[in-house]
């Protein structure tokens, strides 16, 4: 770009309207300009920031792992918060076309933003706006989540003829598979009215009760890995090292992690397999540990295991092993972890206080 068609485009920009001429040209002609070919970085998540960038033209994409958080158009700027904050990047920032744009390095942010607070004001009313927008994208999807659960507790509505079945057909009438179907029904109506619950901000029960951790790791082995595809030739082995005393948690809640860890091992480990859980107890906590035949976690992933949103899978999500640190740790006060050899594979390790 010529310093004409530089200073043209700055004055478009809020930023820089309270500049005077000669500030104006001035910061012009320092900053330098960036080419980006379709897919390439302007930079990573976690890397230093020294410099803000203005896009001129083109289009690029802010996103975490695979998660698009917004698109940045032209006129627009990206990169600013690393240089207030004095931080590593938040996000990263990919080029979707050919882009042109101008870089603002931290020194030159700082000889001229400084001498201009309007500026300043103005960068913050820009931050305000996308912080307003994104919350109410935010808002507008979670809206959309509740109004998915509400029409999928009315789509569960034929399920409750379990209970004709187990009444009009004799052979069915307590039988195993018929229970398991009717308690998967029900705990997927607690957990939708509990989600419910949450987006409407309004307090939930606690459902923590006396129960038999044992008993709990069988009866779901028993039922919801009874025909689970994932589990299709593989062994599932339950070992109780110590019976433990009753004591209080969430059946639901643990059964939620159970199935998450379960789950994880079985698509970790190959054909013919055998995914070990197992029961014990360990100062004062119960402990339960899954091991899975796998080939085990790499170094370089070690830090991001337990990350909403990151995963390994082609069609994961990432939010397994998340769920489960919460209900474990937040919901429980245990503890939830990991250990692993790669090329001998893995064990997820998560302990309950029995006091």
């Amino acid at each position: 770009m010529q310093l004409d068609e530089r200073l043209a485009f700055l004055g478009k920009i809020d930023l820089f309207s309270f500049f005077s001429a000669v500030d104006l040209a001035e910061f012009a002609a320092k900053v330098d300009e960036v080419n980006l070919s379709a897919g390439d970085l302007l930079f990573r998540q976690g890397e230093p920031g020294y410099d803000m960038y203005i896009l001129v033209s083109g289009r690029l994409k802010v996103f975490r792992e695979s998660r698009i958080i917004t698109l940045v158009e032209p006129l627009d700027y990206v990169g600013e918060m690393a240089i207030i904050e004095q931080k590593t990047r938040s996000a990263s920032v990919q080029a979707l076309m050919s882009s042109l744009l101008l870089r603002v390095t931290l020194e030159l942010f700082h000889d001229f933003f400084s001498r201009q607070p309007p500026s300043l004001v103005a960068m913050m009313t820009t931050l305000s706006q996308r912080i307003r927008r994104d919350t109410e994208e935010i808002a507008a999807e979670c809206e959309k989540a509740n109004m998915m659960i509400h029409d999928m507790k009315n789509l569960l509505s034929p399920f409750y003829l379990l209970e004709v079945l187990g009444k009009k057909v004799p052979e069915a009438g307590g039988h195993r598979y018929v229970e398991y179907m009717t308690l998967a029904r029900d705990n997927l109506l607690l957990m939708m009215e509990e989600a419910l619950a949450s987006a409407k901000r309004m307090e939930w029960p606690s459902r923590k009760v006396a129960h038999s951790l044992p008993e709990l790791v069988r009866g779901v082995v028993a039922s919801e890995f009874a025909a689970h595809p994932d589990l299709a030739g593989k062994e599932l082995r339950v070992r109780v090292e110590e019976e433990l005393p009753e004591f209080s948690f969430s059946s639901l809640d643990i059964r939620r992690v159970l199935n998450n860890l379960i789950v994880n091992a079985a698509q970790a480990s190959g054909p013919g397999s055998a995914i070990e859980v197992e029961v014990g107890r360990r100062d004062g906590q119960a402990v339960v540990r899954v091991k899975d035949q796998g080939k085990g976690i790499s170094d370089t992933l070690k830090d991001k295991i337990f990350q909403s949103h990151f995963t390994t899978k082609a069609q994961g999500n990432g939010l397994g092993l998340a769920s489960c640190k919460f209900i474990v740790e937040k919901r429980h006060g245990g503890e939830l972890y990991f250990e692993s050899t790669p090329g001998r594979g893995t064990t997820f390790v998560f302990t309950l206080p029995l006091a």
